[in-house]
């Protein structure tokens, strides 16, 4: 258990947590949470805000994708352009979609045209843990961490005693089909993991007029390979392929029917890491390398674009050195990185680059009083923007039996996006004097643990203020006056009153103020989940329930210049499986999405898909075999 990145291998294949295993009615929390600082730490010493959310328990409950899960997090909102394979957005806390850093193995995969992340076609088969830090995160991450991080992290095979192989099937309306499996294992020093995934779908109309269904078909490789080169010394390298085509219908006021309107989207990203322990785990250094690809072409007859190609690359280096010591009684960890960025783009016969180095540092300090403080410090380098400087402070006090303070201040910055500084072809000008947004946010809560730990609740007000909002006029881009302000509540509950009975619920109450004293757009004032997990007595029969609910929001119709300002109204979604394992290796399921066949929309005019139901099948031979954990 060494390293940077060895430590956060091991954690996620050692991490005892676990949702269902609810021995004696306790809930059991995550040991460890790798990415709210610069190093992981224990989950009672973190002061950020931080959901983890379990690869093992996400298939369980039959969560299909990774942003169905993040339906269910606090302070987390989701909106899809209608069917699957859309454009899907997250937004955090109110803020926008592209000012949330998102890690992939370590990876940064926001879209280097416009800076947020598609999450669609993102399926939960490979997917060991995915954490969600909530705040502004620049003292850790730099740019494009305003409003927090999603870190993804997908599964290793180091550490296993044998092979495992999964495998699942599935069919269902739509003439939906989907193939996902995933190989890992270790050798000796060697290990790796290997997943593959198909899914297709023909889909939904999900223009208001017409009839044309809006299809979807999506590929995804994942390899991790590693090597313990010795006690001192380990080697992993990871590499993730994915190739997606889209049906949509183009926006011309509103989507109209298109059955030649698609895009084809495929990204590859690669990393490897060098990881080095001494002096008794002392002193651990990290020395990474990573490069990414993303090609979009688009094809829109209606909307007069016969063939548009968009290509962007990235690479990037880093460095990382981690010293623990004590002094006195107390645990003090001091990181330092170093870490440079090249981005790439070339679209309509627009062409540019920029380079970015940052400089780094983190303390953390662990008292054995149950108070833990961090501070974190990042200055950024830009050869295209003004310089920056960035900061977070965070603490976490335990008090008593069950109660557990927590707290974090920092600065937010999101850069402009390639579009926004250089523009694309001759319908878009881009602005070189933009000036990056900027944000100071704060958050406040306690966490408390009843009934002997059978129910855990947690209860956090944030506030955010933050400046020159990048927004488009027409054919640019410019720097808005005044300031956005941001507010709220979230609130988590688990309760395991049975060791075959488990409810969570969340909810999140979110006001956004903009300079001109209107709500922002695509942001719920009220949202909220409820989940319900029971293990019938035949221990091979489990059923889940997850409802989402989302509050009526504000977006934007573009019927007219300016565009018009509408109302989009709430919904609830209702999710569902049932399971049943026929043989040691063997279960089938089926499971329904939307049950309750909700008609609406979380972009104007972008209709979702109504209710649908699918039967599959999972096997699973090896390491875990003969029985079947999700």
């Amino acid at each position: 258990m060494f390293r940077l990145s060895g430590v956060r291998a091991l954690a996620l294949i050692a991490l005892p947590f676990s949702f269902s295993t609810a021995q004696a009615q306790t809930i059991a929390l995550p040991d460890l949470v790798i990415s709210a600082n610069q190093t992981p730490q224990p989950a009672d010493r973190v002061g950020a805000s931080v959901t983890v959310l379990q690869g093992t328990e996400l298939r369980r409950r039959g969560v299909e994708t990774v942003a169905d899960a993040l339906r269910t997090v606090p302070g987390v909102h989701v909106n899809a352009a209608g069917n699957k394979g859309g454009l899907t957005q997250v937004r955090i806390r109110g803020g926008e979609a592209n000012h949330i850093q998102v890690v992939i193995d370590d990876v940064p995969v926001g879209r280097l045209d416009g800076g947020d992340f598609d999450f669609a076609d993102f399926l939960i088969d490979d997917i060991d843990r995915i954490e969600i830090v909530r705040g502004p995160q620049s003292g850790i991450y730099g740019g494009n961490a305003q409003t927090g991080v999603i870190a993804i992290y997908t599964v290793s095979g180091r550490g296993m005693k044998k092979p495992e192989l999964t495998f699942r099937t599935e069919a269902g309306t739509q003439n939906s089909s989907l193939l996902s499996t995933t190989l890992r294992g270790s050798n000796g020093a060697l290990y790796g993991a290997f997943s593959f995934q198909h899914r297709d779908t023909d889909g939904h109309n999900i223009s208001r007029l017409g009839n044309e269904r809006d299809g979807n078909r999506a590929f995804t490789a994942n390899a991790k390979i590693g090597a313990d080169i010795s006690e001192q010394i380990n080697i992993e390298g990871v590499i993730r392929h994915t190739d997606r085509k889209v049906q949509y219908d183009p926006e011309i006021v509103v989507p109209i029917d298109d059955r030649y309107a698609q895009d084809v989207q495929q990204n590859t990203h690669a990393r490897i890491n060098l990881n080095t322990r001494s002096f008794d785990g002392m002193f651990v250094q990290r020395f990474g390398y990573y490069v990414r690809q993303e090609d979009l072409t688009s094809r829109c007859p209606t909307c007069f674009t016969t063939f548009r190609a968009t290509n962007t690359k990235g690479s990037g280096a880093d460095y990382k050195g981690v010293l623990n010591f004590n002094v006195g009684s107390v645990q003090n960890t001091s990181t330092f990185l170093l870490d440079w960025k090249n981005e790439q783009y070339l679209v309509g016969g627009t062409s540019a680059e920029r380079d970015r180095t940052g400089l780094a540092f983190e303390h953390i300090m662990n008292f054995n009083t149950g108070l833990t403080v961090s501070g974190a410090v990042r200055h950024d380098f830009h050869d295209v923007f003004q310089d920056f400087t960035s900061w977070r402070v965070a603490g976490s006090q335990k008090i008593g039996n069950g109660t557990r303070i927590h707290s974090s201040v920092g600065t937010g910055i999101t850069l402009p996006t390639f579009y926004e500084q250089f523009g694309f072809g001759l319908t878009f000008v881009g602005n070189p004097t933009l000036r990056p947004e900027t944000s100071l946010g704060w958050d406040f809560g306690v966490e408390q643990t009843f009934l002997n730990g059978m129910l855990v609740a947690d209860i956090t007000y944030f506030s955010v203020d933050a400046e020159d909002a990048i927004v488009n006029f027409g054919i640019t881009a410019n720097n808005a006056p005044g300031t956005t302000k941001r507010r709220g509540v979230e609130f988590t509950g688990k309760f395991i009153p049975y060791n075959w009975l488990t409810l969570e619920t969340t909810y999140t109450y979110t006001d956004t103020e903009a300079p001109d004293g209107r709500d922002e757009i695509r942001k719920p004032k009220h949202s909220a989940s409820f989940a319900a997990i029971i293990s019938l007595p035949d221990n091979k029969t489990k059923a889940s329930v997850i409802v989402s609910h989302n509050g009526k929001m504000k977006d934007d119709a573009f019927i007219g210049f300016p565009p018009t300002r509408v109302t989009l109204d709430n919904y609830t979604l209702v999710n569902a499986i049932l399971s049943y394992q026929a043989t040691p290796n063997t279960q089938f399921y089926i499971r329904g999405e939307n049950l309750l066949n909700e008609r609406y929309e979380e972009i104007f005019s972008y209709r979702a898909s109504g209710a649908t139901g699918y039967i599959g099948m999972r096997m699973k031979f090896g390491e875990l075999a003969p029985q079947i954990d999700y």
